[in-house]
């Protein structure tokens, strides 16, 4: 892939000053703009088809990221940036003016822009406008600095998408530059029906339209009909794009990591660093089939006195960013409809309860009830107003009363037709309920307190992350925030933190290696609980391994002449490294001279360095296991952790025979306990081994296929036991399906 330098002009630097980021973070923001775009086809190519994907946390930035590319683009002659933006009106509304806002579209009169044209037809108003900005990009006599690039937001809808075809089928499109951004590229762009391609047996190269799904074959369409374009995927959820098939069409072979800024708060810092800020949700407390919820739950009565407790601090400390809270009980209307009536309902009476008499029980006991929720947040917020001025005036409690009385709810899903926009400066707070609206690409501005009692559902780790609307630029307030969740849905996100952290690191190392994209393992750490997305979209089965108090055994180690001699090397090389520190183990004193072994204890990086790594294994049974075991050390060993391994030279290195089954794999690597009954005298080699160290047993073997005759001599295999200390499960990338 050619990387070309991008030069920095008027548009990125006018667009940085309008945005007033500190040096650090505007520094960033160019370096790592610059780099994508590099990655980028170069506009003094003829033709260029590339596709990247650009791997951002969940709310950390993203949004200015590719307006920021959108503006480095121009400055370097590209003519069309198109920015395909969600699956909704809402979403494509807010991105379309997150666009002409960040780039003054609206306050500015130089011109340099077509645009933003939101859902282009085929009209001659559109088709004409757009080919005239083309023409002055023809003619070289047209003023260099009067060129004009055009800016295009589409939804991500079959109809829309058609459209745009339409017009751009009628345009030369020779020599024109073209920047496409799809935003949240892993939602709705890919194949629907690569699964259902796989189990019938179509390859890539086979499929027709037939095979694609609609949103999926009007990108591939749209992408042909462009010589010089380049496809930017950006996500918070990569998962769909990096494990799909490698040969599709969307797959991508660049890729970019997003650094958020320093006062960005994500799963690290919620699920791990102040987990006191995550609350589960009594079990009673969330509805089923069988016992749905007769009148609103206690948990969620008491989140909203929380919130509106930090409402009224921060309508005291004059803070002019918005504050709000997200409810997200469910996916179904009806429940949504339930809970915005009974917060409703519970706005309303505690307004009602406030305003009475300062003697009246129910007011004393709310007043109570709400300093338990004030303590909760003094716990955690370090310059909280006292709760006596919190309340205002003690005998109309004026303050918090103002404070809930002026808070706007709002229901954000489709029930009316259209999901509504929330205009954020008619209110300074605001409580949000609904369920599918509320999740990826959808901003919630000062989100504090979240109340989610909606389960993990079947576990794709790509939707869950995508509800984490409480990530975000947070550090200044953090103390004010609370995620009320099940038990369930917060070991998801520990889960989730501890795959996200291993995906971006490996992907990290890949690019400091500087190897191509399909040259990466598709491999990450993830619990056998979860799955990485919907599996309509992947044209390959997944192979799970659990590396946990467990063996890994080697099945076929005699695959190739070349692969034993090389084996053989490596490890009489290492026996020889390691011959001064072994000694024999210690056992019964009945024990046979096969069932004595010599052992020592190295540096565990000793151990992959110079063992390990160097072994060789091409049964598809056993290679794929092998490398995810060897990530699985690696990573262990980028820890910094100073570790042990134990070594076992099984039989002092004696020939051991081993039969071979059917399918030419050791039938038995492991000798049993001796005797069966009775006083052992041997425990087995499953039992040789440290149980808190990773155990490595070195065995020499004679293998014979008795059906064949077959007859394989001094063949060096391993077995390695994995302590829980250095455990992982990992999720990697197998065979096409069916083959």
């Amino acid at each position: 892939m050619d990387v070309w330098q991008a030069i920095v002009g008027a548009e990125t630097s006018e667009l940085l000053e309008y945005l007033k980021l500190d040096k650090v973070s505007t520094d960033r923001l160019l370096d790592e703009t610059k780099a994508i775009l590099a990655l980028c086809g170069s506009p003094e190519q003829k033709t260029n088809s590339e596709t990247g994907l650009v791997f951002g946390y969940v709310q950390s930035g993203k949004t200015m990221s590719f307006t920021t590319l959108t503006a480095l683009a121009k400055d370097n002659d590209y003519q069309i940036v198109i920015v395909i933006a969600g699956i909704s009106t809402n979403l494509l509304d807010q991105s379309t003016k997150r666009l002409e806002k960040d780039l003054r579209l609206n306050d500015r009169y130089d011109r340099k822009w077509l645009g933003v044209k939101k859902n282009p037809t085929n009209t001659s108003t559109d088709r004409d406008d757009i080919s005239t900005v083309l023409n002055e990009w023809k003619n070289e006599t047209f003023p260099e600095d009067e060129r004009r690039t055009v800016l295009i937001t589409v939804m991500k809808n079959p109809r829309h998408l058609q459209n745009l075809i339409e017009v751009f089928q009628r345009l030369d499109l020779r020599d024109v530059p073209i920047l496409i951004i799809d935003d949240e590229g892993d939602q709705a762009s890919l194949n629907t029906r690569a699964r259902l391609n796989a189990i019938r047996g179509i390859t890539e190269e086979e499929l027709t339209e037939l095979d694609l799904s609609t949103i999926y074959r009007r990108i591939i369409e749209f992408k042909t009909l462009l010589p010089h374009h380049t496809f930017v995927q950006y996500t918070a959820t990569p998962q769909a794009n990096l494990f799909i098939n490698i040969l599709d069409r969307l797959s991508p072979n660049f890729i970019k990591l997003l650094t958020p800024g320093d006062a960005y708060t994500g799963g690290q810092n919620f699920f791990i660093d102040n987990h006191n800020l995550v609350r589960p949700i009594p079990i009673d407390d969330i509805a089923t089939d069988d016992e749905p919820l007769d009148e609103p739950p206690q948990s969620l009565v008491y989140a909203l006195k929380v919130f509106f407790i930090g409402v009224t601090a921060g309508k005291i400390k004059k803070d002019t960013r918005n504050r709000s809270m997200m409810i997200h009980p469910s996916r179904l209307q009806n429940d949504q409809r339930q809970y915005f009536s009974w917060i409703n309902n519970l706005k309303e009476l505690f307004v009602m309860t406030l305003q009475m008499p300062d003697d009246e029980p129910d007011k004393i006991q709310l007043i109570k009830d709400f300093e338990k929720a004030y303590n909760d947040l003094n716990r955690t917020v370090n310059d909280l107003p006292t709760f006596d001025i919190l309340l205002g005036n003690k005998r109309t409690t004026d303050r918090l009363e103002h404070a809930i009385s002026s808070t706007k709810i709002e229901l954000v899903n489709s029930q009316q037709g259209r999901t509504p926009l929330i205009n954020w400066k008619d209110h300074y707070s605001y409580i949000l309920v609904g369920g599918q609206s509320l999740d990826r690409g959808f901003t919630v501005e000062g989100l504090t307190v979240t109340y989610m009692p909606r389960s993990v559902g079947v576990g794709n780790v790509d939707t869950i992350q995508q509800r984490a609307r409480f990530f975000g630029y947070k550090r200044g307030y953090l103390g004010f925030c609370r995620i009320y969740l099940d038990e369930l849905t917060i070991n998801a996100y520990r889960h989730y933190v501890e795959h996200e952290e291993d995906l971006r690191k490996s992907l990290a190392e890949n690019n400091l290696a500087n190897k191509h994209l399909n040259e990466w393992e598709r491999e990450a750490v993830l619990q056998r609980a979860y799955q990485l997305a919907r599996r309509n979209i992947f044209s390959n089965e997944f192979d799970r391994f659990d590396f946990h108090n467990d063996w890994f055994r080697v099945s076929a180690p005699h695959d190739l002449p070349n692969i034993i001699d090389s084996n053989r090397k490596v490890t009489q090389s290492f026996i020889s490294e390691i011959k001064q520190l072994l000694k024999e183990d210690e056992g019964h004193i009945l024990r046979t001279e096969v069932q004595k072994h010599y052992t020592c204890k190295i540096d565990l990086k000793q151990a992959f360095d110079d063992f390990l790594m160097k072994l060789k294994f091409t049964r598809d049974t056993d290679s794929a296991e092998f490398t995810s075991l060897k990530n699985v050390i690696l990573r262990y060993l980028d820890l910094g952790t100073d570790t042990k391994a134990v070594i076992y030279l099984m039989s002092k290195g004696q020939l051991r025979n081993r039969a071979l089954t059917r399918k030419d794999e050791i039938q038995q690597l492991f000798q049993g306990k001796n005797p069966r009954t009775g006083e052992v005298q041997y425990p087995g080699d499953g039992e040789i081994r440290d149980y808190n160290s990773l155990t490595i047993q070195i065995h020499n073997l004679n293998l014979e296929n008795k059906e064949t005759g077959e007859w394989f001599e001094n063949v060096y295999s391993i077995a390695v036991w994995i302590p829980d200390t250095i455990g992982e499960t990992v999720i990697r990338l197998g065979n096409e399906i069916g083959r």
